[in-house]
């Protein structure tokens, strides 16, 4: 390395690959280095937070199954009769106003008891009756709390909600507020309507359930010991949390409007992950938090190995270098003097070093492009006669064609000159058929010389048929100049006359038409032959939907629908149609195209 160095000046070569790929080495490594580890950060969060996500939505699920079943639960004493008369005091006499406590017991009871979820059941009254229930306590509390419930803010907004469900969330009661060693309770309520009065408000329920059921799914899933998830409300207010000690605290977060999403955010100095899903049965969003430093410790590690693994790939980078640019420098020289030589005229030069490696590839090929120079020059010269001998060819075939046709027109003439109309109208037809189908050697035709084509081959088969079928066809004027494929419409016609037609008795129809259909063109071949029985047609319709090779009687239209697929595409192709004793109808479907975009057939 030290002699090559030495040895070589800025300006040689050798310098110059050593410095370029130096620097290409460090380049590359830092720009892979640096995406790798991008692109790493990116998936990791992408998954994690899809993850996330997927748990958040199914929590969310689970915590609107909890809500719907309160719900469902709170219809239960909503417009209870008895529930009425005992919020409104209206009662006839003492006997009355007992048998409704009782009654009111007896239902009350039941219904705590069916969930041992239930801390409290309040009904207070607007009118000043109000009672307690809990499975606590062998019977109800009457009348134990002050009147002046009608002024709290969660009283309002029960009454506001005209007869909706209102959710509170975790916290302390909203009657009996924080109390020494209770756990927070989870509070929803209804407003009472006097049935018989109109709808008036006469009390509002209000109701106590243990916590735990939602605390315990808030806290089942807490990302890997990283984060924490809390309900909050449309306010921002957190209303559930897993420790049920949050409760009214702003969380100070930006939701979108969206149903779910993800967004990272710097809280409290620290970058976290927050993932989101609005609940169903309240206007509630479950918000999940995921600490930032967690979730990219696999990042980190990739950046280390990362940087570890690009320092190790320059340094081998280098000496490769070195070691490339010392053996570029020599050979070159070698090279440079022998292409000086061939440049003044002298093409007996030589490379005499038999090399194994790309210089040696290089002076080999040299040696021999020196030698072949003047024997390439021959062989341009022979090739310039070949190519001459092939326009010959080619116009000779030209010719051969030509003389078929007019050999062809001559019989046609010579037939009518004799009155002999069916050979007349058959070498017609054929040489107007074998015009059109040859082409000229193009794949692509318009559509008016399909037409044609079609128009030659029935005059054909008329004269042979006589009259066992009419033909009845029709063309939208506007596709006249569209291409097409020409080799597969007449096999269709074909098949319909061979195999629909003529095995009937008595006469046929076979109806054709050209017409658009969006941006397609539609051939329709329609024929009233024999038809197919049902599981032959449903032979041939799996054979057009199967891509393996088949023989036999089905290969024309095989081959048709594989032809059209390789030109346009897999969404084209050939459906057909039969009902046994009616007919059977073929539907050919192409894009429409003026230009010549199909794609080579093979």
């Amino acid at each position: 390395m030290l002699t090559f160095l030495r040895k070589s000046n800025l300006a040689s070569v050798g310098v110059k690959v050593f410095g370029f790929y130096a620097a290409s080495i460090l380049i590359i490594v830092t720009v892979m280095g640096y995406l790798s580890y991008g692109k790493s950060a990116e998936i990791i969060e992408t998954k994690v937070g899809g993850m996330a996500l997927q748990n958040v939505h199914q929590l969310s699920k689970r915590i609107d199954t909890i809500l719907a079943g309160y719900e469902d639960r709170s219809m239960l004493v909503l417009g209870n009769k008895e529930i009425q008369k005992q919020l409104s005091g209206k009662f006839r006499s003492e006997l009355e106003r007992i048998d409704t406590n009782n009654a009111n017991t007896a239902f009350l009871a039941n219904l705590v008891n069916s969930r041992n979820d239930m801390k409290n059941i309040y009904l207070l009254g607007e009118r000043g009756a109000s009672f307690r229930y809990s499975p606590r306590d062998s019977f109800p509390a009457f009348n134990p709390y002050a009147a002046d419930f009608s002024n709290t803010t969660w009283y309002e907004r029960i009454r506001k909600a005209e007869g909706g469900i209102v959710y509170f969330g975790i916290g302390p009661s909203l009657i009996r507020g924080a109390e020494p060693n209770a756990k927070p309770v989870f509070s929803f309520g209804r407003a009472e309507r006097d049935i018989a009065s109109g709808g008036e408000v006469i009390g509002v329920l209000l109701y106590e359930v243990e916590a735990a059921e939602i605390t315990d799914l808030l806290s089942e899933i807490d990302y890997d010991g990283s984060g924490v998830n809390v309900l909050v409300d449309n306010d921002g207010a957190i209303v559930g949390d897993k420790d049920g000690l949050l409760g009214a605290t702003r969380l100070g977060l930006p939701l979108a409007n969206a149903r779910q999403g993800l967004f990272g955010r710097m809280i409290d100095g620290e970058k976290k992950l927050v993932v989101y899903n609005r609940l169903e049965t309240a206007d509630w969003t479950l918000v999940g938090m995921l600490r930032g430093a967690n979730l990219m410790k696999e990042a980190r590690d990739i950046r280390w190995y990362m940087l570890m693994l690009g320092l190790a790939c320059f340094t081998i980078g280098i000496l490769l270098a070195v070691f490339i640019a010392a053996s570029v420098h020599r050979p070159l020289h070698r090279m440079i003097r022998a292409m000086r030589r061939a440049k003044n005229g002298d093409f007996d030069v030589r490379i005499a070093d038999k090399r194994e490696d790309e210089f040696g590839y290089l002076f080999l090929h040299f040696n021999g492009m020196v030698s072949r120079i003047k024997e390439l020059i021959n062989e341009l010269y022979v090739q310039k006669l070949l190519e001459q001998g092939l326009q010959l060819k080619m116009l000779g075939s030209q010719i051969n064609a030509h003389f078929l046709y007019n050999t062809l027109d001559s019989v046609h003439w010579i037939a009518r000159i004799n009155k002999v109309d069916d050979i007349s109208t058959m070498v017609f037809g054929l040489s107007k058929y074998l015009r059109l189908s040859l082409s000229e050697g193009r794949d692509e035709v318009n559509v008016d010389q399909i037409v044609q084509l079609i128009d030659s081959y029935i005059m054909i088969q008329k004269v042979r048929y006589r009259d066992k079928f009419a033909m009845h066809l029709h063309v939208e004027e506007t596709l006249g100049e569209y291409k097409v494929l020409k080799s597969i419409f007449q096999p269709i016609v074909e098949n319909a006359i061979y195999h629909g037609l003529e095995k009937k008795p008595g006469k046929g129809r076979l109806d054709v038409s050209f017409h658009r259909e969006g941006g397609c063109l539609k051939f329709v071949v329609v024929d009233d032959g024999n038809g197919m029985q049902p599981d032959k047609l449903s032979e041939l319709q799996q054979l057009l939907r199967s891509e393996a090779a088949i023989e036999g009687s089905h290969f024309a239209l095989r081959n048709i629908n594989a032809q059209i697929q390789i030109a346009y595409g897999m969404q084209y192709g050939i459906e057909i149609d039969s009902s046994c004793g009616q007919g059977t109808r073929v539907e050919l479907t192409i894009p429409l195209v003026k230009g010549s975009s199909a794609r080579q057939i093979s």
